[in-house]
């Protein structure tokens, strides 16, 4: 038995630094719940939501190392009045890869054919701010190179032939709406922090 003791004590040790890292549960009670998405952390879907990390991890019984899988559904503060979209209204989850990938070379050089020469370089910095220049990155609201919130910009991309947000996942599209991006707001603020 004595030899086992070791084991048995690394088993233990073990399990027990796991539970701080399981995901949150979550009782039958909740009358707010909420599906994880890809790239959903704490802070991003207090955001999301409207509440603070402190009521949401509070409302899961969680803390900010208890890790948070695709799917696991979390539990929203008693008052919180967001309503997740559904997978189809959003059209941000389970985007279709473009028929076209670039590298991050080839989106600098995409980059550069569509924007006039003064605005190229300021382009490729905030391109590589916003996405490290990989033209498929999206998160729950924002598509693409320069990260183009799907939501703010529905409306008017149609203008330009952008009608769903898997569009701006090729890189050319992406670069072109935020020139008119650009072009529309006179400067560079959609951007600015």
């Amino acid at each position: 038995m004595s030899r086992f003791r070791p084991l048995l004590l690394t088993f233990a040790l073990f399990t027990g630094a796991m539970s701080s890292w399981a995901a949150p549960s979550v009782s039958a009670a909740c009358s707010r719940p909420y599906k994880a998405v890809k790239n959903d952390s704490w802070s991003r879907i207090a955001d999301k939501t409207g509440v603070t990390v402190q009521a949401l991890l509070r409302a899961n019984n969680a803390s900010t190392k208890s890790m948070i899988l695709i799917g696991d559904t979390l539990c929203l503060p008693k008052g919180t009045t967001w309503n997740q979209p559904s997978t189809q209204a959003s059209g941000l989850r389970n985007l279709p890869a473009p028929s076209t990938r670039y590298s991050t070379k080839q989106a600098a050089a995409v980059i550069r054919e569509v924007f006039p020469d003064h605005l190229e370089d300021k382009a490729i910095s905030l391109a590589k701010r916003e996405s490290k220049l990989t033209a498929t990155s999206y998160t729950w609201c924002c598509v693409g190179l320069f990260q183009i919130n799907w939501w703010a910009h529905k409306p008017w991309l149609k203008t330009i032939g952008v009608t769903k947000a898997s569009q701006l996942l090729d890189a050319r599209v992406n670069a072109r709406a935020a020139y008119t991006i650009y072009k529309r707001s006179g400067g560079w603020s959609p951007w600015d922090l």
